[in-house]
């Protein structure tokens, strides 16, 4: 099973519409949103697919939580403010900032560790569990955005870019 991941979109109106884009050729059946949605209207371009596949944690740039909760609810979708739970039986952990990644990497409970706020991308693995940091799909620095596609089967991984025009 592909799972898109995702983080730091910022409304970012072209990446994300790439991303979903991308999610749906891939044939992605799970998105995970590290945070920093900003508004509304990013989730609906996710969440109006996949609905109750809609994982997202909030990120320090979502400042109208109500609003982002009321949207994902309103898909069925999910968003926490750090998220654990299973897909496909893979243990999960996702959070924004990198602030809970060693305890969750150390205690080796998680299949996958899921993290944004850096706008750097990590993908690596330590023990039994992979972390995933996609890069920010909207770069305050660059016009580089990121995305991981992860098939949770094997857990193999692409990085794909946001960057082409559309």
């Amino acid at each position: 099973m592909n799972i898109g991941i995702i983080s730091d979109t910022h409304d970012h109106k072209r990446h994300v519409r790439r991303a979903v884009e991308i999610f749906t050729e891939r044939d992605v059946q799970y998105v995970l949103h590290a945070g920093d949605i900003t508004t509304p209207p990013t989730i609906e371009a996710f969440a109006q697919r996949w609905r109750e596949r809609f994982i997202a944690v909030f990120g320090n740039c979502d400042a109208d939580r109500a609003a982002l909760q009321a949207a994902v609810n309103h898909y069925g979708g999910r968003i926490e403010p750090c998220y654990t739970g299973e897909i496909d039986g893979k243990a999960i952990h996702m959070a924004h900032t990198p602030q809970t990644l060693a305890q969750a990497v150390g205690s080796q409970e998680y299949d996958l560790v899921v993290y944004g706020h850096t706008h750097r991308q990590d993908v690596r693995q330590e023990g039994r569990t992979l972390i995933v940091n996609p890069g920010a799909a909207r770069s305050w620095m660059t016009t580089i955005g990121q995305v991981v596609i992860l098939d949770l089967a094997d857990m193999t991984y692409t990085t794909e870019s946001l960057s082409r025009a559309l």
